[in-house]
């Protein structure tokens, strides 16, 4: 299992289609599955509510939360604890994430 991933964003490892519905590389980490399921929580948590206020609620930078949607970013536990006490819901997969969606070369 691949532990290292250097510097790359969560999207870096997109190799068709767009974040995070989009197929990753075959070599991409296994915590990746991750990111992709704390971004679509945190958009379904979103849905009918202004990102600017929330990310003021949260105290947290509004890029940051853009960044997160996006995959631009790997979201830290402190910004996670935040986002999830101002949304009054769990963002982080409290089951093993789903498989990846992975380029395997066919």
């Amino acid at each position: 299992m691949r532990r290292t991933f250097g510097s790359k964003a969560p999207r870096e490892w997109l190799v068709d289609g767009a974040w995070p519905d989009g197929q990753f590389d075959s070599e991409a980490p296994d915590v990746l599955a991750h990111a992709v399921a704390v971004s679509v929580a945190l958009s379904t948590a979103l849905e009918g509510r202004n990102k600017s206020e929330v990310a003021q609620a949260a105290d947290i930078r509004r890029s940051t939360l853009y960044d997160i949607l996006a995959g631009n970013t790997w979201a830290d536990m402190v910004t996670l604890a935040k986002l999830e006490a101002c949304l009054a819901t769990a963002l982080w997969p409290r089951e093993p994430a789903p498989t990846l969606n992975r380029n395997d070369g066919a």
